[in-house]
């Protein structure tokens, strides 16, 4: 059984972030292709669309007001407006992950799975198929260990069980 981590719509989030940050316009097309990449669709429901995505990374980066929002949106908005507070704090969450090396879950499944880390709104993950889903914002780094924790708990222990739930 073989594990893999993506973290490729996390390292677009990350460019997007970064080039927000320093006020240069990220053009439409980028936030159009962004919101379709399929990691994002299991995000979606009847208040939060491909198009909610590409909505609220708009509103930020052109600095407007999201006027008309659901719940869902409004959490999404939130969420990444405190990546673009630090993004210390944002490059110390993503340096973790990508020290991750998905040999190190094989013992703990039966199947091939993808582990994705995605900027998500409210579930901490989702599991679909061969498909592990995890919210990068529920992510908190512990600065002096330099750990990362998701509910409380070591990034890798959280990932273990998930995998041994799901197996």
């Amino acid at each position: 059984m073989n594990v893999k981590i993506n973290t490729e719509v996390l390292e677009l989030f990350i460019y997007y972030w970064q080039a927000t940050a320093d006020r240069e316009k990220v053009s439409d097309i980028f936030l159009t292709e962004l919101a379709a990449r399929k990691e994002l669709k299991v995000l979606f429901n009847e208040d939060f669309t491909q198009d909610s995505i590409r909505k609220v990374l708009s509103s930020i980066t052109n600095r407007e007001i999201l006027s008309e929002k659901t719940k869902t949106e409004g959490r999404f908005w939130n969420n990444n407006m405190w990546m673009l507070e630090d993004l210390g704090i944002t490059m110390g969450m993503l340096t973790p992950i990508k020290k991750l090396n998905g040999e190190q879950f094989n013992a703990y499944v039966n199947k091939d799975i993808t582990i994705n880390f995605i900027p998500g709104h409210i579930k901490t993950f989702y599991v679909e198929g061969n498909q592990l889903y995890i919210n990068f914002f529920k992510l908190s780094t512990d600065f002096g260990t330099g750990e990362v924790e998701i509910e409380g708990k070591n990034l890798e222990d959280f990932i273990k069980e998930i995998l041994l739930a799901n197996k």
